[in-house]
């Protein structure tokens, strides 16, 4: 198996019920923590899963962000 396609494997989530890689957002929540809680549907079959997103890390010895 070739390299990309075995990062092209290992990314991104699947249904566990189809093993489809397209989702489509219902629903987005910011918590309280940081994190972003997102409702998906996948796109074959209907099934429904929630995903949890860390924000981008901030490097502080970045200028960007002096």
């Amino acid at each position: 198996m070739k390299q990309s396609q075995a990062r092209r494997d290992g990314l991104g989530i699947r249904c566990p019920q189809c093993g489809c890689r397209h989702f489509k957002t219902t629903h987005t929540e910011p918590l309280r923590d940081g994190r972003i809680r997102r409702r998906k549907a996948c796109r074959h079959c209907g099934r429904k899963l929630v995903t949890f997103e860390a924000p981008p890390a901030v490097n502080p010895s970045s200028d960007r962000y002096l």
